[in-house]
């Protein structure tokens, strides 16, 4: 232990950019050490996109390595900086100062609950994440109104001991927007998940929709727990393109995918009224997709896409994401295009299979495009002179 919070003063005096690996958790948290105290950290962090995502409190016993160089760092450093080079919007970042004489938990708790704030906890010996409101903050105990953006029916009150929270995560961007929604969400009213199963009803569901702004749920055959949100662009003969909404209602890029892969449609839902919210949200904010992606694109019905998107993203060298019939998925860029196959060039850990491997295009399930990670992967392949 005495290693690691060597480790941790260490990134706090020289404000390096850090990995932060847990325990018992498969999270890790990127950012900079802000406060160290005697029973835990602050930790100001980043998201995927290198773009600042609030803040988490993790207590010292949960902490099991300090990383200070590796090629993941590297590239969020270079992330970090296209965000700002680009201007993408981002949340406001950590706010909150802290006093390193006094338990660094409670100081948290008690900003949550004064500011109300959403945060999002997890407990002791216990695999689940909670989002929610502090209500109350004693000594011995702090209430906590759960907030379940799935199933409005589900939301109960939890009393908990302060000493069994291990993470707190506050003032990210998500967990923001659902504090300015929550007043919103209250209004909201809890409706049974309606969805379309009969893939004799598929095409006709979807062609409604094509166009529209209702938001939907795809559900693939392949992971009955995955599902995409959107709305859907254009219905072809054997596929159907969605417009995506990422987990806080912003443009998400778009995702093509044969018919024979959908295992339902969901028409509405708890989740779908809070990401209709979100989105409305992000309008009203002016803030609905990042500048460097396009939400605009329209799509020709009458032309096989898998051929059409694969034979674009191959004259471009376009990062795209594909899931094939074996539920192998891979990143990276195709090449030579022909009538049933193609080369895919797979980018791993910033290596390209310059090669590649060779596919067919019926076997191509999926495919992603447009997407804000495939457009950082790509700009910086091209800065590094690798694509």
């Amino acid at each position: 232990m005495n290693s690691i919070v060597n480790d941790l003063n260490r990134a706090l005096a020289q404000r390096l950019l850090v990995n932060v690996y847990q325990t018992n958790q498969e999270v890790v948290y990127t950012g900079y050490v802000t406060t160290v105290g005697e029973t835990g950290i602050i930790l100001a962090t980043y998201d995927d996109f290198g773009l600042p995502d609030g803040a988490v409190f993790l207590a010292l016993n949960v902490i099991d390595e300090v990383e200070f160089s590796s090629d993941d760092l590297d590239n969020m450093s270079f992330r970090m900086k296209t965000a700002q080079e680009e201007r993408f919007i981002q949340a406001g970042g950590l706010t909150m100062k802290f006093d390193t004489q006094r338990d660094l938990r409670r100081q948290v708790l008690s900003h949550a609950w004064v500011d109300h704030l959403v945060i999002m906890l997890v407990l002791k010996n216990d695999e689940h994440f909670y989002e929610g409101l502090v209500t109350s903050v004693a000594s011995e105990e702090v209430g906590v109104q759960l907030i379940n953006k799935f199933d409005y029916s589900d939301q109960p009150a939890m009393i908990l001991n302060p000493a069994d929270i291990e993470v707190i995560e506050f003032q990210g961007k998500e967990l923001t927007l659902q504090g300015i929604a929550a007043p919103h969400l209250q209004k909201l009213t809890h409706v049974e998940q309606v969805a379309v199963e009969d893939p004799t009803q598929f095409r006709d569901t979807l062609q409604q929709l094509a166009g529209k702004d209702p938001l939907v749920a795809l559900i693939p055959k392949h992971n009955k727990d995955l599902f995409f949100v959107g709305q859907i662009n254009v219905l072809t003969d054997d596929s159907v393109i969605m417009n995506l909404l990422d987990m806080s209602g912003q443009f998400g890029g778009y995702t093509l995918m044969r018919l024979s892969d959908v295992n339902a449609i969901v028409v509405e839902s708890d989740y779908l009224q809070t990401m209709r919210l979100f989105s409305l949200l992000n309008r009203a904010r002016q803030q609905p997709l990042q500048p460097v992606l396009n939400d605009e694109r329209l799509f020709d019905p009458t032309v096989d896409q898998f051929h059409e998107r694969l034979s674009q993203a191959a004259a471009f060298r376009t990062i795209i994401h594909v899931k094939l019939k074996d539920n192998d998925s891979q990143t990276g860029y195709p090449s030579q295009v022909g009538g049933e196959r193609f080369i895919f060039h797979e980018v791993s850990e910033d290596e390209i299979d310059q090669v590649g491997k060779v596919y067919r295009v019926a076997d191509v399930e999926e495919l992603s495009f447009g997407y804000l990670d495939a457009y950082l992967t790509e700009h910086q392949l091209r800065v590094e002179g690798d694509l």
